[in-house]
């Protein structure tokens, strides 16, 4: 028997076999859309009792079998309702399919259950229902917005609105109660810090040897490169196995909680100046009312080290400079793109050179490391990938599929639009199988029934695929097709799109060694280059 899309979401609630065949939910359901409900059940916390959503769903099916419908699909999450920037999967797709009328029904068990963002959320969904004679349907509060139902689910919507603010108020209200009475956050403390139980963090046994010789290093004034070269080579590694690097070190030394310290939370806000429900961590410590910082146990230095530390790493750091949370683009073609062939890691700019990124950060105990001039090998991969794309055929569909990328990178709106409308395609065949299935093999449907459903989902699939062909069908090639006007291109390109132009091309480049210092071979020779195909 074929199985339901959802039977992983429904086993994971707990159900057996028996209680979803008692329930109707142990095989797909097949009728007009009118006839079917898609269920959406939402938990904000793992540590919550699956037991309360088993009842919702219980409750839920009680409601489907006394109006004669029947459960298509079952949608789980566990996700804040009440977050602006949290994306909730499930419920973009429980919502996909009822605009999509797989059916016309979605159905919450209560309308808190469905969204904490108040009326300005909710209304824009009804509305798109109304737009397609769908509907939303609250189970415990007997609600439906097809029966007149809006003016109530904006109130509620309201009302969960404002439960969620308050929520978030006691909670925040009670984690900065427990940070000033000294104890650490949540989340994974520094290295060379654990916590200890009832908030207080202390040294991290098989970890603090290393972390305390870091900070003695640190004390002294060494440069935090020269630190993680020495502990590659002893062959000292981080808690997630990695080399040392100057920024790791930097990092990790500057958290409060390496001094046990509680840090100071940072709320974020929008472009108005608003607060919004995201935090950050800064590396400052929180202070009480007499401005002293609040302690949460024992790290690996004393509060005096931690600020002398911390004054080292602000007297290395030149003012005016990109600041700690800013982004500095790559300034030159290849970062990230070559390779090393040591350790396959890419290589980054030093100077008027590439190096690799490993053996800078590790030292050459990390990695044997490759260097070469930038502005020779930058050249030649430009001449290299004119050379290259100029010299396919017009019908060649590696030339196609290195345009489909780079048109991909000019419009990503209509790369967009074209998953849309691929996924709504074999979203659209996929259902006329189980259409035939139910007719031809099951014999569930009478014969006009179908005929009616099979016409409309042909026209649908149709008009995809023609919309898709629209969408697939390439600019004008004979830019890429002429040497004369590539190279133009190419060298009027900026930074940015001449490094999106070689990774449209470009599936692997690899920086070969060289024989030794005033190697004289011509630099294509130590560039191991794998082109694109149309099978990538």
């Amino acid at each position: 028997m074929q199985q339901r899309e959802d039977v992983d979401e429904l086993l994971s609630l707990g159900f057996t076999a028996a209680d979803l065949k008692g329930m109707g939910l142990d095989r797909p359901a097949v009728a007009d859309p009118a006839q079917l409900v898609d269920v959406y059940l939402r938990r904000s916390k793992k540590q919550e009792d699956v037991a309360t959503l088993r009842g919702h769903l219980r409750d839920v099916v009680r409601w489907t079998q006394a109006e004669g419908l029947q459960i298509r699909h079952v949608w789980l999450e566990q996700r804040s309702a009440s977050k602006a920037h949290v994306r909730r999967d499930q419920f973009e797709a429980a919502k996909a399919a009822v605009l999509a009328r797989r059916s016309l029904t979605l159905a919450v068990w209560k309308t808190d259950r469905l969204d904490r963002r108040g009326m300005g959320e909710v209304g824009s969904l009804l509305d798109e229902l109304d737009k397609r004679r769908a509907r939303l349907v609250s189970v415990s509060e007997g609600l439906d917005s097809s029966k007149g139902g809006r003016m109530v689910f904006a109130i509620l919507s309201e009302r969960a609105r404002e439960e969620a603010k308050d929520i978030s108020m006691r909670v925040q209200v009670g984690l900065d109660s427990h940070r000033i009475l000294g104890r650490a956050p949540g989340g994974r403390p520094p290295y060379g810090v654990k916590h200890v139980g009832d908030g207080k963090v202390g040294p991290h046994p098989e970890e603090y040897p290393t972390a305390r010789a870091i900070a003695d290093a640190l004390l002294r004034g060494e440069a935090g490169t020269t630190i993680s070269h020495r502990m590659t080579a002893e062959g000292a590694t981080t808690r997630t196995g990695r080399h040392w690097s100057a920024n790791a070190i930097s990092r990790m030394a500057q958290s409060p909680l390496w001094a046990g310290l509680v840090p100071y939370r940072e709320r974020h806000v929008d472009e108005f100046g608003n607060p919004i429900d995201k935090w950050g961590w800064k590396a400052e410590p929180l202070l009480d009312s007499a401005g002293h910082p609040v302690k949460c146990g024992t790290g690996v230095v004393s509060v005096t080290e931690w600020y002398a530390i911390r004054t080292y790493f602000s007297s290395r750091t030149v003012a005016g400079t990109i600041g700690r949370h800013g982004v500095r683009s790559a300034g030159k073609i290849l970062t990230g793109i070559m390779r090393c062939p040591h350790c396959r890691v890419g290589v980054v700019s030093g100077g008027a050179s590439y190096r690799c990124r490993t053996r800078m950060e590790g030292g050459p105990a990390a990695c044997v490391g490759v260097r070469t001039s930038a502005a020779r090998v930058d050249w030649t991969v430009g001449e290299m990938w004119v050379t290259h794309v100029s010299s396919l055929e017009p019908e060649d569909p590696v030339l196609h599929e290195i345009a489909r990328r780079w048109l991909a990178y000019q419009d990503p709106e209509r790369a967009e639009q074209q998953r849309h409308v691929s996924a709504a395609l074999d979203d659209a065949e996929r259902r006329m199988t189980e259409l035939e299935d139910a007719y031809f093999v099951h014999g569930r449907l009478k014969k006009d029934r179908f005929e009616k459903l099979s016409a409309g989902l042909t026209a649908q699939i149709e008009a995809q695929r023609v919309e898709l062909e629209a969408l697939r069908r390439q600019s004008d090639l004979t830019p890429l097709l002429d040497g004369a006007l590539l190279s133009e291109a190419w060298e009027a390109a900026e930074l940015v799109d001449k490094r999106m132009l070689l990774r449209c091309a470009i599936e692997d480049l690899t920086l070969l060694p060289s024989t030794g210092q005033g190697d004289r071979r011509p630099i294509e020779d130590r560039l191991a280059v794998t082109w694109v195909t149309a099978d990538s």
